[in-house]
């Protein structure tokens, strides 16, 4: 994604960060689910390239959105993460859920509530 048309807009600014498809839904799978391996990731979005996932996670991490940690050093293994920025998104992707349920066809969220849960991304507030 080229930089942000408005450097001074900070929606703009957002948007380079979250803005390529697929990010949101990257994020929607670490509210959801917690930590997750790259393969986690991949099998969640069917159909999306590796590398396509690779790029979105490292510009989420380049960003301090997402913090990756190693667990296996042979072959690297690595497992992603929210940051406390990460976290602090939440309440757009509430926002983003909430006007899908509102004005687009099909069926709302589960809510889902099991306390493993980052207060699950989906209970309603």
């Amino acid at each position: 994604m080229s930089k942000a048309l408005d450097p001074k807009c900070p929606v703009a600014r957002t948007l380079d960060i979250i803005g390529e498809r697929w990010t949101i839904l990257i994020l929607r799978d670490l509210f959801l689910f917690g930590p997750r391996r790259f393969q986690d990731l991949q099998n969640s979005l069917s159909g999306v390239a590796p590398n396509t996932i690779s790029a979105r996670i490292k510009t989420l991490m380049d960003a301090g959105v997402v913090a990756r940690e190693l667990y296996s050093e042979h072959p690297p293994r690595a497992i992603y993460s929210l940051t406390e920025r990460g976290l602090a998104l939440k309440p757009a992707l509430l926002a983003l859920r909430d006007w899908g349920e509102m004005y687009t066809d099909g069926p709302p969220a589960p809510r889902v509530n099991d306390g493993k849960l980052i207060e699950s991304l989906l209970p309603v507030d």
